[in-house]
């Protein structure tokens, strides 16, 4: 089934990574995938070493989309794409795995999170076609979640698992910035 966690509340990331630690100790498989966010990422940093998860990421930091030139939105992008593409061909290799292994009736459960994929399919830093083929492309046996703020209308009808997360206080309107460890 597909989840879709948007909203400007804080919590959807969170959300995810604890879907995340839910699959691995079921003893699924993981691929959790975060868009926009070249930044750390101290939940990332301890997914990395857990047996059966995959992090995908893009590893510079560009900053905020208004504050890109064209020259970082287009190296964006080109990372952006990859990432996708690196997701379909795991799940393709999943796949072809299990079909070729006759003692399985249906592939092992597999949790693919795309954090943050809101982002750069609104602001064309994606190649959106992928992203649309990847979800018509996804097994069976895969959980999807997706996350971030203003979701395309696509994404909400792909959604059987729809939450908006609403901010009512925040920190950050007193100007205290992110913290590590809560924030990041």
């Amino acid at each position: 089934m597909t989840h879709l966690y948007s909203g400007d509340g804080k919590g959807k990331t969170s959300i995810a990574v604890g879907m995340s630690v839910r699959m691995l100790g079921a003893g699924g498989r993981v691929i959790f995938a975060q868009f926009m966010k070249g930044n750390e990422s101290s939940e990332l940093n301890i997914l990395r070493h857990l047996p059966q998860m995959k992090v995908l990421k893009v590893e510079k930091e560009f900053g905020f989309y208004n504050e890109m030139t064209e020259k970082d939105k287009a190296e964006i992008t080109g990372l952006h794409n990859e990432i996708i593409e690196e997701i379909a061909e795991c799940v393709e290799q999943i796949r072809s795995n299990e079909q070729s292994d006759a003692e399985h009736d249906a592939c092992s459960p597999i949790l693919i999170v795309l954090d943050e994929i809101t982002y750069p399919c609104r602001w064309n830093l994606i190649d959106e076609k992928l992203v649309r083929k990847f979800l018509k492309k996804l097994p069976d046996c895969a959980e999807l979640v997706m996350t971030g703020r203003d979701p395309l209308d696509y994404m909400i009808e792909a959604s059987d698992y729809w939450s908006d997360v609403e901010m009512k206080r925040h920190p950050f309107e007193k100007g205290v910035g992110a913290r590590l460890g809560v924030e990041f």
